[in-house]
């Protein structure tokens, strides 16, 4: 492997490291936080995703502008003009349900794995095989495409380039940074509300460490590293799949992986994604051991075990039709102000929330004396 890669992959390696222990120890789970609050109005750990949300707009916005780093052309298109509004919904409310039955999304179920637990280690590789499925075969473009596809539209049409805020109404740089430090803002204060610096430092270093890596992640695909990766690439017989720039996204890199373990002595299959998966669950790890944070799970009733394959399967399929899961949109996309990543965000929370509601329902109604009938 040419030189110039195997240091683009390294910092790489060490973003996603960081990115992993920060993920532990600091309990990031936007479905752990939404179970809290409807539970007990608790929105600590809720702060935390959206937190990192804020800081990831900030550290991405001032990447974009102080280092010059285009964010019009990433892996996957944010800001694309084609506004796959369908995708976005249906993806994304899949992926919602499916997170609730799976007991957690792809990332935190890497940081479950690395605890010890069976059932997040079966969700991981059940994802996978979808994502697989859904990337690396026909699946999408027999299954999905036909109907799907035309439930899009093109901005272009009406004049706008992107679909970040600032170009929907209009504006330049200028406009884009008041409204990132606008809408960093309100989340950061919203953070702060529900999870007070004093007695939760440990879950602020999460904060600024997590939304930190998704910006940087975008400065070493799109700056002088990834750029230089990009120049040996095209001197080699095989050039490295996925370079471009990117940050951290957890669903379709998980196909990826698969790929990659078929492909084990051909060096180019190493992409952001395997190496970003490798990182976070060797972060978690040692964050985990460090902390004497272990929690060995490996007992599963049947009716588990097919909750978590359901679940875990509509993970993988809805984060690929949704080209992103909780931190491909909710963090890295979101800190692009992609409107697409926005709404797909939406169907996510709206997905889990249907699905937790049910669920509560559905434990009430078994309680009662004739219940579950």
């Amino acid at each position: 492997m040419d030189p110039a890669i195997s240091r683009y992959l390294l910092y790489i390696l060490a973003l996603a490291v960081v990115f992993g222990a920060a993920a532990q120890f600091s309990r990031f789970c936007l479905l752990g936080g939404m179970r809290s609050y409807m539970n007990a109005r608790d929105g600590g750990r809720l702060a935390v995703y959206v937190g990192a949300i804020g800081v990831a707009i900030v550290v991405t916005t001032l990447i974009q502008w102080f280092a010059t780093i285009d964010l019009s052309q990433t892996r996957p298109p944010y800001r694309t003009a084609d506004f796959a509004w369908g995708r976005y919904l249906i993806g994304g409310l899949m992926f919602g349900v499916g997170m609730v039955l799976a007991r957690g999304c792809p990332v935190r179920s890497l940081v479950k794995t690395s605890q010890g637990s069976l059932q997040a280690l079966l969700a991981i590789v059940v994802m996978a095989v979808a994502a697989y499925a859904m990337t690396r075969t026909a699946l999408f473009q027999t299954a999905f495409m036909p109907w799907v596809g035309p439930l899009s539209l093109d901005l272009s049409t009406y004049g706008i380039p992107q679909q970040d805020l600032a170009s929907l109404v209009g504006g330049g740089s200028l406009v884009y940074q008041v409204i990132a430090a606008l809408l960093a803002t309100v989340l950061l204060v919203v953070s702060w509300r529900w999870l007070p610096l004093r007695g939760n430092v440990s879950a602020w270093t999460g904060v600024v460490l997590i939304g930190a890596t998704v910006g940087l992640g975008f400065w070493v695909t799109g700056g002088a590293p990834g750029q230089s990766a990009d120049m040996a690439s095209m001197m080699q017989p095989m050039p490295q799949e996925g370079l471009g720039t990117q940050s951290f996204t957890f669903s379709a890199p998980l196909g990826d992986v698969l790929y990659f373990l078929q492909n084990l002595d051909n060096t180019s299959t190493i992409t952001f994604g395997v190496v970003a998966v490798l990182g976070v669950f060797l972060g978690s790890l040692v964050s985990a051991v460090v902390r004497r944070d272990m929690q060995f799970s490996w007992s599963m009733g049947v009716g588990e075990w097919i909750r978590t394959v359901i679940g875990a399967s509509m993970v993988g399929v809805g984060s690929v039709l949704a080209v992103g899961c909780t931190v491909g949109h909710g963090l890295t996309g979101f800190s692009t102000l992609a409107l697409g990543s926005m709404l797909s965000l939406a169907a996510i929370l709206l997905g889990a929330w249907a699905t937790l509601r049910f669920e509560r329902r559905l434990a009430t109604t078994c309680d009662a004396p004739d219940g579950c009938r």
